[in-house]
């Protein structure tokens, strides 16, 4: 069967529309008739009731009457005579006006008719007897009228006879009246309540026998006993309507209920014809149905026209189309459009997807133009890995032709060469459906080998099967060797053919990562002492030749497994990983390891036939199991080893040891209290006064103190400013100073009192060599609105040597902001004469090893008196620091000296105790003066 054998017709859907939309207008007209038969059968049903409450209404003023009547005859003279005859003319009277009763009487209290409103026939037996019936009996015992009780006479037929007890005042009985009413009587009550055509009404008995059936002349001649049955079970069921089919098989609704008068229940029923209740609105359901089903079918008549007239001819034109484009004539288009909406969006897209085909055919032959003349080589082969197509790219790359490889298996280039692994992982990720990607060393067709790197990727069916694999091939060979020069560069010394730094720090950080279990390995470093002086004396050539010579040396000591590498201009790196097995033996091992390279090294090194050259060498050891967990830390440990061994007069090895590391472990710490220390400003300036040779107080030298470290105790500068130095702190600390006596001096210079004070601030050389040392010097003095002049900054002469020119042209541009320059500490450096003639230094500063030993050395003394006699010949202005003593004093005093510095003028205080100090003791000696 063909999908097009299982479809349907539009007509046929269009049908089935129709009547989808018909349905709920019929499901309506079909609830509306249902509810005005429901209504219709209520209105019948409350009539129903109400003739049968009717009937009962009639039934119950009988039995009133009845009661008057009784009442009548047992108070009147006739009765209580008991003369039958007077008895009998009262009954016939009462009779007449009882249209209900039949006869009407009286019985002796023996059960003997004595009195009857019905004349009686001769009776050779005498009167009737009655003793033996219900009602009679019930009467007897009773005191007022009882309940009726069915009496078959044999000429009267069936009769409801009551009983009334008469007594005398003593409660005696004297007689008991009776009277009869034939149950025929039911039918002329309906007669009377005027029912219409078609009712029924019956009284039946508790025998089953019917005792009056209305309309009179149409009773059944014996009850069907289904039907009575019908009718005692809705009544035993409680129901006072039903409907039922009666004893004539008409449908009707009854109303059926007991009758309260008889002493045996009889069932009275009373029913109206359903037929004719229903049958105008049967048929107006009839005619709506049929005006819906009319218009239905006009509906399906002008929606075939329609359909045929806008659906057919346009499917007609759609599927020609589509099988245009089927056939490969993506060129066909739908021209003519239709004016319904719908299907004019089924023409566009129709267009649209014809468009688009166009387009995807446009670019499948780009696509395989594209891989055709693509550089980059690809194949394609089936599932089973057996090769139906490659490239031109392919053809040049491996010189195998299509023909050649058409139906064969790719591992035709497997040079044999590439891991084995390499295929397994291949294998693994593509039969997991994944692409893969890796490299792959083959062969040429000519059996050259080259570099490939190679993707491979499934590709899938509609069914989510592997059908075919398609492969990109790119030669990588030349990209290979190129990384290959670039890694050599990278990690390898080109001087001495060595691994490099980096390549030290990497393969340091792989034995590290994770910490080794076992103290098996060392590190050593080498450094060949004095080796400027080589470079110096021999030029770089000899030193180049001289590392190259060590480095061959140092590979024929290292181990197989050793790293090897040149860390730095004239440093060397061994790793040796199995020295020991044991940190103990490990450390020997790599103590008489670097003896015996430090003493090979040192053997004389051969430059030429005439040139032989004798250096030393220092080594420094630390093991991989200590206290270092990073490379940099390793290196640092045997660094420090290595600068001991070199400050003990080099030509030996140190191992890194505990004592070593402690004094690592301070200099962090208190690198970092510093950094600290800096980042939450807790340093603090001191000042130190400078006096004139009056003894008035001319400036202070500021000072840097830290007065909290990191073990909470004052750290001595002497300690934490060689460090600041090391590590590049002095140059943000040097800021800090200088902004905060910028500060400082400016409050100075707004009092009177104070204003001719000047500030010294050290600066050190990293700091004064800074490139933009002179615009922050500026920018300072800007921001605090401060004189210059008031301002004297201290260079030691470390400072200012090498670059002379650089250095007295940062230090005119700063001369030119209008401050002045000191030389700190002269005479401890390489003191010399043309930097007091070349350089603009304002004063100079006498260091205070001189001025605390001139007392008791010759020698110093001579130095302080021609520093003081050079100064006045150079028109300097002198301060002698060191001043302790009076004698010190004095000494300097005598010989001309302009300033004084020192403990015996001042302790150096914070700024609050100086000020308290110094400055009134300076307004004292100003008031004497």
């Amino acid at each position: 069967m063909t999908p097009l054998s299982r479809t349907r017709s539009l007509h046929w859907l269009l049908w089935q529309a129709i009547a989808l939309a018909c349905l709920p207008i019929l499901l309506l007209t079909f609830l509306d008739y249902r509810e005005q038969r429901q209504e219709a059968l209520r209105a019948l049903d409350g009539e129903v009731g109400s003739t049968l409450l009717a009937a009962r209404l009639g039934q119950e003023a009988s039995l009133r009457s009845l009661q008057q009547t009784f009442e009548i005859m047992a108070r009147s003279d006739n009765l209580r005579n008991l003369d039958p005859q007077d008895c009998s003319g009262l009954a016939q009277r009462l009779l007449r006006s009882m249209p209900d009763f039949s006869d009407l009487g009286a019985a002796r209290p023996d059960g003997r008719l004595w009195c009857s409103a019905q004349e009686a026939g001769p009776d050779a037996d005498g009167p009737p007897t009655v003793n033996v019936q219900g009602w009679f009996r019930d009467a007897l015992s009773g005191s007022g009228m009882t309940a009726g009780e069915v009496i078959t006479d044999s000429v009267r037929g069936p009769q409801l006879v009551f009983g009334y007890p008469v007594r005398s005042r003593t409660g005696q009985l004297q007689a008991v009246l009776y009277a009869a009413m034939a149950p025929s009587r039911f039918a002329q009550l309906m007669v009377r309540l005027e029912l219409p055509a078609g009712w029924n009404a019956f009284l039946l008995g508790a025998d089953a026998k019917m005792l009056s059936y209305w309309p009179e002349g149409s009773a059944p001649a014996q009850p069907d006993a289904a039907t009575v049955a019908a009718f005692q079970a809705a009544l035993a069921q409680g129901r006072s309507t039903v409907e039922l089919r009666g004893f004539d098989g008409h449908l009707r609704m009854y109303g059926v209920s007991r009758t309260g008068s008889s002493k045996t229940p009889l069932l009275v029923a009373v029913g109206a014809p359903l037929t004719r209740t229903i049958e105008r609105i049967e048929q107006a359901f009839v005619l709506r149905v049929a005006v819906l089903l009319a218009l239905a079918l006009l509906s399906m008549l002008a929606a075939r026209y329609w359909v045929y007239g806008l659906v057919d001819a346009w499917a007609r034109r759609a599927t020609q189309t589509l099988q245009a484009l089927a056939g490969g004539e993506l060129a066909a288009r739908m021209s003519a459009a239709s004016p319904v909406r719908e299907l004019a969006m089924v023409e566009e897209g129709i267009n649209t997807m014809a468009a688009q085909l166009q387009q995807r055919r446009r670019e499948l032959l780009q696509l395989s133009s594209a891989v055709q003349q693509s550089p980059v080589a690809m194949l394609i082969t089936d599932a089973q890995e057996r090769i139906e197509y490659v490239n031109p790219a392919f053809e040049r790359l491996t010189g195998y032709t299509h023909a050649e490889v058409l139906g064969r298996h790719p591992d035709l280039l497997n040079a044999g060469t590439t891991a084995p692994e390499v295929y397994v992982q291949m294998q693994a990720q593509l039969r997991n459906g994944q692409p893969w990607s890796g490299e792959f060393q083959s062969r040429r067709k000519d059996g050259q080998l080259y570099q490939e790197k190679v993707t491979i990727a499934p590709l899938r069916a509609e069914g989510a099967a592997v059908t075919h694999y398609t492969a990109v091939i790119e030669d990588v060979t030349a990209q290979r060797q190129v990384e290959a020069q670039i890694e050599r560069l990278a990690y390898y010394d080109a001087l001495t053919g060595l691994h490099n730094r980096a390549w030290m720090h990497q393969h340091m950080g792989q034995l590290l990562q994770p910490p080794p279990a076992q103290c098996t390995a060392a590190l050593l470093l080498f450094d060949v002492d004095r080796f400027k002086q080589v470079n110096d004396t021999w030029g770089h050539a000899a030193g180049d030749a001289l590392l190259r010579c060590l480095a061959q040396r140092l590979q024929g000591l290292a181990s197989a497994q050793a790293g090897l590498a040149r860390m730095g201009s004239n440093t060397f790196a061994l790793l040796e990983p199995q020295l020991g097995a044991d940190p103990v033996s490990t450390a020997a091992a790599a103590q008489r390891l670097a003896t015996e390279v430090v003493q090979s090294l040192v053997q004389p090194v051969t430059l030429d036939e005439e040139q032989q050259l004798y250096v030393s060498v220092s080594g420094g050891a630390t093991l991989l199991c200590g206290t270092a967990r990073t490379a940099a830390q390793l290196l640092k440990q045997a660094e420090v080893a290595l600068y001991r061994a070199e400050a003990a007069g080099g030509g030996m090895a140190l191992l890194f040891d505990a004592a070593m590391q402690a004094q690592v472990d301070e200099r962090a710490t208190l690198e970092m209290g510093l950094r600290q220390a800096l980042d939450q400003q807790s340093l603090v300036l001191h000042y130190q006064a400078q006096v004139d040779a009056q003894g008035g107080i001319k400036g202070a030298e500021v000072l840097l103190r830290w007065p909290q470290g990191p073990q909470g105790q004052p750290v001595s500068p002497a300690q934490f400013i060689p460090l600041a130095e090391d590590t590049g702190l002095i140059v943000p600390l040097g800021l800090w100073v200088l902004d905060g006596a910028c500060a400082q001096l400016a409050r100075w210079q707004a009092q009177p009192q104070t204003a001719q004070l000047t500030l010294s601030v050290n600066v050190s050389a990293r700091q004064f060599h800074q490139s933009d040392f002179a615009a922050q010097v500026a920018a300072a003095l800007a921001r605090h609105q401060v004189q210059p002049s008031g301002l004297v900054l201290e260079l030691t002469e470390s400072a200012i040597l090498g670059g002379l020119e650089a250095t007295a042209a940062r230090m005119h541009a700063l001369r030119a902001l209008g401050l002045r320059f000191a030389l700190d500490d002269f005479g401890t450096g390489y003191s010399s004469l043309s930097y007091l003639q070349q350089l603009p230094f304002d004063e100079l500063k006498i260091d205070q090893s001189f001025t605390r030993a001139m007392l008791q050395d010759p020698a110093s003394s001579a130095i302080v008196r021609a520093i003081l006699m050079m100064c006045r010949a150079l028109g300097l202005t002198v301060v002698a620091e060191g001043v302790e003593t009076a004698a010190h004093h004095e000494f300097l005093l005598r010989h001309d000296c302009h300033g004084y510095q020192g403990y015996w003028f001042g302790r150096p205080l914070a700024l609050p105790d100086w000020e308290r100090q110094h400055l009134a003791a300076s307004q004292a000696v100003g008031a004497q003066a």
